[in-house]
Formats: structure tokens, C-alpha cells, sequence
């Protein structure tokens, strides 16, 4: 028994369990199943329905909102999950629109000089790597 117990695929194997274990214990990592609606967020839905509608949301509007939200939240976690997200042209666009929202509204009316300054500033952070086709027979 002691040299069964010395052997490292035993200890391997140990090892493993435990970090499943610990990892399934502690919640499985940023796929939680908890969705966390804060109160800021619901008062910007509040505040959203007001720039809309000219009056702020009633009870069952606001609970409308709240449930699209958490549907919303959660169809958006299981996409991510099973790798909806990946390799879709549209998804990229759209994250690269955010950016240049985002850079639009940091760099005002200064714009083309400035934002081609960010991309060089995100191009320098990544490594480019081109793979060749491969060569036709």
C-alpha cells in the first residue's frame, strides 16, 4: 500500500480531485449562476424609460424591464459559454464600434490624429501573427 501511495499518478489523480473539488465549491469561476441587478442599473433603466416615454416607469414596467434584463444577462452568459462569441464578424464589429465610441467621446473633436494615436497604442500592446495559406499542390 505505501508504494502505491508513492507512485505520482496517485498524487497527480489527488491532486486534480481536490482542485475540482475546491473549484465546484467555490462556484465555478466568473459563470456564475448568480446575476447581480444593482441599483444603479435599475435607475438607469428608470431613467432611460423616462428620456422615452416623458414619465418614469410604472411598478410592472419597471419589472418588465428587470426581467429583459436578467433574460438578457443570462442568454448573453450561456452565448459566451458555448463560444457563441467567437469568430463572428458581426460581434467583432460591434466591439470595435464600442471602442471607437468610447475613444469619440474621450477625444472630442481632435479625432483622426488622436484615434490612430489609441490603435497605435493598442497595436503595440499585441502581437500580430499572419499565418501563411496553405500552398496549393
Amino acid at each position: 500500500m505505501k508504494r502505491f501511495l508513492r507512485e505520482p499518478l496517485v498524487h497527480f489523480v489527488a491532486i486534480g480531485a481536490a482542485l475540482f473539488v475546491a473549484f465546484a465549491w467555490k462556484g465555478g469561476g466568473s459563470s456564475s449562476s448568480r446575476i447581480v441587478v444593482t441599483r444603479a442599473r435599475i435607475e438607469s433603466f428608470a431613467a432611460a424609460f423616462q428620456r422615452t416615454w416623458q414619465r418614469p416607469p410604472t411598478a410592472d414596467e419597471m419589472k418588465g424591464l428587470i426581467d429583459g434584463y436578467v433574460r438578457e444577462e443570462a442568454a448573453v452568459r450561456e452565448a459566451m459559454a458555448t463560444g457563441l462569441d467567437r469568430d463572428d464578424t458581426i460581434i467583432r464589429r460591434r466591439l470595435k464600434q464600442k471602442v471607437d465610441f468610447l475613444a469619440e467621446e474621450q477625444i472630442g473633436d481632435r479625432r483622426t490624429r488622436e484615434r490612430d494615436a489609441l490603435y497605435a497604442r493598442l497595436l503595440a500592446k499585441t502581437t500580430v501573427v499572419i499565418e501563411k495559406a496553405p500552398e496549393k499542390k
